[in-house]
């Protein structure tokens, strides 16, 4: 695969150019992390347990949202957002995930990949804030930075170390 392809990958909708094939009009261009990230990596980490029981939450997600199980996405988020069947990828993975404490709970810092059937691959930074709950740790708030450039697609406004 050259750059170019690879490129493709980073374009609104997360598809190189023509399917697989390398295109030279596509511009690999390096992806800028939030700005809010450099405050987040400052914040105190959240404590080897901490971590654990929220990989262990996130990694809920894909689960849910590839298999369509509601129940299962309650165990992610304080309030489950709908699943819609018609935008789902075939599977979703959190990974890369730092684990911070903030007052009131804790923030997490992840990468997002999805996988689509025709095999094209988009990823997104997710940033949570956790609240625990007598079930357990559990997202409040979540916001997704698509890494091909796109703005904000789910967010409340406000970074939860701020």
């Amino acid at each position: 695969m050259t750059t170019d392809h690879i490129a493709g990958h980073l374009r609104a909708g997360g598809h190189p150019p023509g399917g697989v094939r390398d295109h030279a009009d596509v511009r690999v261009r390096q992806h800028s992390l939030p700005r809010t990230y450099t405050a987040f990596a400052a914040l105190p980490d959240a404590t080897g347990e901490q971590t654990a029981a929220v990989v262990q939450v996130l990694a809920r997600y894909g689960h849910a949202i590839d298999t369509g199980d509601a129940s299962l996405l309650a165990q992610v988020f304080l309030d489950p957002p709908g699943l819609d069947p018609t935008t789902a990828s075939p599977a979703h993975h959190t990974v890369n995930t730092e684990v911070k404490r903030v007052p009131g709970g804790l923030a997490a810092w992840s990468r997002l990949l999805t996988i689509a059937g025709d095999g094209s691959v988009a990823s997104a930074d997710a940033v949570d804030s956790l609240v625990e709950t007598a079930d357990g740790w559990r997202v409040a708030t979540r916001t997704v930075h698509p890494r091909h450039g796109g703005p904000a697609v789910i967010t409340d406004g406000t970074a939860p170390w701020a």
